[in-house]
């Protein structure tokens, strides 16, 4: 016997891919018995739909929904036995709310359906407008119907079931932020998630997998295209489990990375049932593990600086206090000039490095804005070339300088200086006694471009992507220990930057040795 249906509601609107059918077995019931209504009701725990019916009348269609305790439906499913009653008006049985008080009908008789379990999913039942005792034949009649509406009451049920299923997991996958694909076992697509959908920038999706994975635009993490027979969902139906594959995404001009895992899905006895991948988005978790490498190396390097590019001039430093700490009270001071000197020396290589430290912290943080003005480039090109002649001179370089007349650009004065100043020292320091290095400015409609281009070292092709990099330094430098922090070069991509700029680094065309220097800024 079944519990009592509690706050379940009747629903009269018919529901179901088998109404069709309920609707034919309602129409022999209600010829079998002699009436003219007959109607197939299923229960599904919550609610009573109509699923079948024959001759309803049209009141119960303003009625759309109704508490299962004040119909007589409900009476068969709280009573768990049959109700047969012979006049509606004056049966105790029937509630004073009951739909069945306003549709003109006077008679009704209802079975319980019962699954094979002996639990009651439905009621099957007949009505007419006319009082009438129901005969024992009439009455089989009923009851052999709801025998044989089993079936109709259990394919509904189910199919609703699983449609509520469907429902549960579509939204399930909708609201993951990870995206979903899968297919059957047919190799045809069933699902995209919101999320993956909204990547792609696609809709609903139909079609097969292998049409699906054609047009997914998706390369490897050197941006080889990944064939469609090498995706992870076409993997994963012919049976191969793909987990950490890494590709690139390439939508609305912008690359993603994620990482693909491909699952065969496989009934309990083995039976291929179709094939899921699952993409997760890595793209923030690899620039964090990509700036965490970067944080760790710059502090290495950092470390590196603190232990050679101040320990050495504080060594000096201290070193020459010492010895004049010691000297003889009546030492003359020229004997002693030399320590002063070397003392001197160290103490401004000291400062420099404080000073460039200080700099590149406050270009980085914003801390020192441009004061922008209209200037001669060419001018201030020139005058900071000839203010470094004497250093190129100490080492035998030969240092030349070529401008137009009347450059304007509107740039920060200073700062323009310090760039030319930086890409100087920077020539010269890697430039050996004889060389040479040449100062160029050249103007078209839309840029200036300054170059420095030296015949010294060079930077091996390895090298080239890393010389604007904080504290790098290359392997000549410290197989020459030429002296240097490894912050000029990133203090010149900063100026250059702010001043909306590109500078590179490349070989010396003109010679067989030697680096060009390229600054290019927008007039």
């Amino acid at each position: 016997m079944s519990s009592g249906p509690g706050t379940a509601a009747l629903e009269l609107s018919p529901a179901g891919s088998t109404q069709n059918a309920a609707d034919r077995m309602a129409a022999v019931l209600a010829r079998a018995a002699r009436v003219r209504c007959a109607m197939i009701h299923v229960f599904d725990g919550q609610h009573v739909r109509l699923l079948g019916g024959h001759g309803v009348p049209a009141g119960f269609a303003h009625r759309r929904s109704a508490p299962v305790t004040s119909t007589l439906a409900g009476l068969v499913l709280h009573s768990g036995f049959p109700v047969v009653i012979g006049d509606t008006r004056t049966d105790i049985r029937v509630p004073m709310d009951a739909p069945v008080r306003a549709t003109g009908l006077r008679c009704y008789a209802g079975f319980p359906i019962r699954d094979p379990d002996g639990l009651i999913v439905g009621v099957c039942a007949v009505a007419d407008t006319e009082c009438r005792d129901w005969s024992p034949e009439e009455l089989a009649g009923v009851d052999d119907a709801a025998q044989a509406c089993t079936a109709f009451a259990a394919e509904h049920l189910a199919r609703d079931r699983e449609h509520q299923q469907r429902m549960f997991l579509d939204t399930l996958l909708d609201s993951l932020d990870t995206g979903v694909a899968a297919c059957d076992a047919d190799g045809r697509m069933v699902l995209v998630n919101r999320s993956l959908r909204t990547i792609l920038g696609t809709g609903t999706v139909d079609g097969t997998a292998d049409d699906w994975a054609a047009r997914l635009p998706i390369t490897d993490p050197e941006g080889t295209p990944v064939r469609a027979a090498e995706s992870s969902l076409l993997r994963a139906l012919h049976g191969e489990s793909v987990r950490g594959a890494e590709r690139l995404l390439h939508v609305h001009g912008q690359r993603r990375l994620f990482r693909v895992n491909g699952h065969p899905i496989t009934s309990e006895h083995g039976q291929p049932l179709g094939a899921v991948a699952v993409f997760h988005d890595i793209t923030a978790a690899h620039h964090a593990d990509r700036l965490q490498q970067l944080l760790n190396r710059t502090k290495d390097d950092y470390l590196n600086l603190v232990g050679h590019e101040l320990r050495t001039p504080l060594s000096i430093i201290g070193l020459y206090l010492d010895e004049l700490h010691g000297a003889d009270p009546r030492t003359p001071a020229a004997e002693l000039q030399p320590m002063i000197s070397g003392a001197r020396r160290s103490s401004d290589r000291l400062r420099r490095l404080v000073d460039q430290l200080l700099d590149l912290s406050a270009l980085d943080a914003g801390r020192s804005p441009l004061r922008m003005a209209d200037i001669d480039l060419s001018a201030e090109v020139t005058d900071t070339v000839r203010g470094a002649t004497a250093q190129a001179a100490a080492k035998n370089i030969t240092l030349t300088c070529h401008t137009p007349d009347g450059v304007p650009q509107h740039a920060d004065r200073a700062r323009m200086r310090q760039l030319v100043t930086v890409l100087l020292d920077n020539a010269l320091a890697y430039t050996p006694d004889g060389g040479t290095v040449a100062v160029t400015l050249t103007c078209t409609e839309a840029t200036v471009d300054l170059t420095v281009a030296d015949t010294g070292y060079g930077i091996p092709d390895h090298e080239l992507p890393h010389v604007f990099e904080r504290f790098f330094r290359g392997a000549i430098a410290t197989e020459l220990a030429i002296p240097g922090t490894g912050l000029g070069l990133t203090i010149a991509q900063l100026i250059t930057e702010r001043h909306h700029g590109t500078i590179n680094a490349g070989p010396n065309p003109d010679h067989r040795r030697g680096t060009t220097l390229r600054v290019s800024l927008p007039r």
